[in-house]
C-alpha cells in the first residue's frame, strides 16, 4: 500500500507544478521520463489541466501554446536540445514562456549551459523530486540503469547520493528505519550519507509515529555478478527476455489482446498484480 501513498503523492507534487503555470501548457518531456510518468499519472488528468503533452524530440516545438513545460532529467544532452528549442523560437520571433523542472533536482553544470546558450533569462527553472517510481504496490525503483558503470568506471557517485535522498524521502511518510544493513563499499557510502541526512533534515517522530519499515538491506551489484547473466526464469523473466519489459510493461500486437480491429498495432500491457489479463 505504501506505493499507492508514494503515487499520489508524487501525483499530487506535478499537479502543483502544473497549477502554478496558469492556462494551457505545452507540456514536454524526455522520452527517458515519459514511461516513468505514465506509472504516477494518466494523461486524461494531464488533459483536464489544461496540459497537451509530447516527448523531447530535436525538431522545433510546433504549438500554438505560450507556454511550454520541459520535465527532463539533468543531463547536458537534453539542456542542449532545449536551447536549441528556445533559439529556435528566437530566430523566428516566436515569443512564448519556458519553464524547466529537473528530476529529481536540478545541477550546477546544467544551469551553466542554459547561460553559456543565453537563454538562461529566459527560463523558470524548478524541480521536480521525483525520486523512485512505484510500479507495483510493494515495488519501487531508482530507474538508475547506469549507475553501476558510472560509479564504478566513471567514478560518479551522484547516484548514491540520489539513492540515498530516495530513502530518506521515504522516511518522511514512513518513520526513521531503525536497522540498516549495508555489503560493499556504493551500499557502505549510502548509509553513510543516509545516516547524515538524518542528522541535516531529521524526520519528525511525532509526525510519522512508530517506524513501518524494521530494516532495510543494501546490497552491491558487485556482490553478486553472475545472477545478471543467468537466464530469467520466472514468468517475467521470461517475458522480459523475449519482449523486454520496460516500465513495468510490454508492447503486444493489439490482437493478442482480442482486439481484432487494430491488427498490427502495438497495445502496451501492465504487468502488475492489478493487471492479469497475461496468463500462461
Amino acid at each position: 500500500m505504501f506505493c499507492i501513498e508514494f503515487r499520489e503523492q508524487s501525483q499530487n507534487d506535478l499537479l502543483k507544478i502544473l497549477r502554478n503555470i496558469q492556462g494551457n501548457k505545452y507540456l514536454i518531456v524526455d522520452e527517458k521520463l515519459s514511461g516513468s510518468l505514465s506509472l504516477i499519472i494518466q494523461t486524461s488528468i494531464l488533459q483536464e489541466h489544461g496540459v497537451e503533452l509530447r516527448h523531447l524530440l530535436s525538431k522545433p516545438v510546433q504549438t500554438e501554446c505560450t507556454k511550454v513545460v520541459y520535465l527532463i532529467r539533468s543531463q547536458l544532452n537534453l539542456v542542449k536540445l532545449v536551447s536549441a528549442h528556445i533559439q529556435n523560437d528566437l530566430s523566428k520571433g516566436i515569443q512564448r514562456e519556458y519553464s524547466v523542472y529537473f528530476v529529481p533536482g536540478r545541477t550546477v553544470a546544467c544551469e551553466k549551459i542554459f547561460e553559456e546558450e543565453k537563454v538562461h533569462h529566459l527560463l523558470t527553472i524548478g524541480e521536480y523530486p521525483l525520486y523512485m517510481i512505484p510500479l507495483d504496490e510493494d515495488v519501487l525503483s531508482f530507474e538508475l540503469d547506469l549507475a553501476y558503470r558510472d560509479y564504478l568506471v566513471d567514478g560518479d557517485t551522484s547516484a548514491l547520493w540520489h539513492i540515498a535522498k530516495s530513502i530518506h524521502k521515504l522516511e518522511y511518510s514512513f518513520g526513521v528505519i531503525p536497522n540498516v544493513r549495508a555489503k560493499g563499499k556504493a551500499s557502505a557510502r549510502i548509509s553513510e550519507i543516509l545516516t547524515r541526512m538524518q542528522v541535516e533534515e531529521p524526520v519528525s517522530t511525532s509526525d510519522v509515529g512508530i517506524p513501518e519499515i524494521n530494516t532495510l538491506i543494501l546490497l552491491d551489484r558487485e556482490v553478486d555478478m553472475v545472477t545478471p547473466m543467468c537466464v530469467q526464469l520466472t514468468y517475467e523473466g521470461l517475458m522480459d527476455e523475449i519482449l523486454r519489459v520496460s516500465n513495468g510493461s510490454v508492447e503486444l500486437d493489439a490482437s493478442i489482446m482480442g482486439n481484432q480491429m487494430q491488427e498490427g498495432k502495438k497495445t502496451k500491457v501492465p504487468l502488475n498484480s492489478r493487471y492479469t489479463d497475461i496468463i500462461i
